[in-house]
C-alpha cells in the first residue's frame, strides 16, 4: 500500500516539474533563457575538458567495479551460497542502471527534437509524458 502511494507522488511530482518547465518556455522566454543558461553552466565544472570527463567516467566505472567485488567477496565470506545471489543482483542493477541511462539520453534528444530546439520546454514534455505514464501505468495494472 505505501509503495501505491510513493508511485503515484512521484508520477505525479515528475509531471509537475515537466508542466512547470513547458510553462516557462512558453511564458517566460527570458527565465527560460536563464535557466537554461544556467543548467549549462553547472554542469560538470570538471567537465570542461574531454580528457577530464573520460577520466572521470573512468573512475566512476571502476569505483563501481570495486564496490561490487567487495561487496560480493564480504557476501561470500559471510555466506558462500548467496555469492551467486549477490552476483545476480549487481549484474540486474547494472543492466537495469544502463537501461534507465540509454532511455534519459533518448528521452532528452526526443524531447529537444518535440521541443523544436527549445531545451527546457522539450525536456519539460519528456518529464510530463513519463510522469503521466506512470500514472497510466499504475491505472492499468492496478
Amino acid at each position: 500500500m505505501l509503495t501505491n502511494s510513493v508511485i503515484n507522488w512521484v508520477g505525479f511530482t515528475i509531471q509537475v516539474i515537466g508542466l512547470l518547465l513547458i510553462t516557462i518556455e512558453l511564458y517566460l522566454p527570458p527565465l527560460a533563457e536563464r535557466l537554461k543558461t544556467f543548467l549549462e553552466s553547472i554542469q560538470f565544472r570538471l567537465a570542461g575538458k574531454p580528457a577530464t570527463k573520460q577520466y572521470w567516467n573512468w573512475v566512476a566505472i571502476v569505483a563501481y567495479i570495486v564496490i561490487w567485488v567487495i561487496s560480493v567477496a564480504v557476501v561470500s565470506i559471510m555466506d558462500p551460497p548467496m555469492s551467486i545471489v549477490a552476483n545476480v543482483a549487481f549484474t540486474l542493477f547494472t543492466v537495469f542502471l544502463g537501461v534507465v541511462i540509454f532511455v534519459s539520453k533518448v528521452f532528452v534528444r526526443l524531447g529537444i527534437v518535440l521541443g523544436r530546439g527549445n531545451v527546457i520546454g522539450g525536456v519539460g514534455l519528456v518529464l510530463a509524458l513519463i510522469g503521466f505514464t506512470i500514472e497510466i501505468s499504475k491505472m492499468v495494472f492496478s
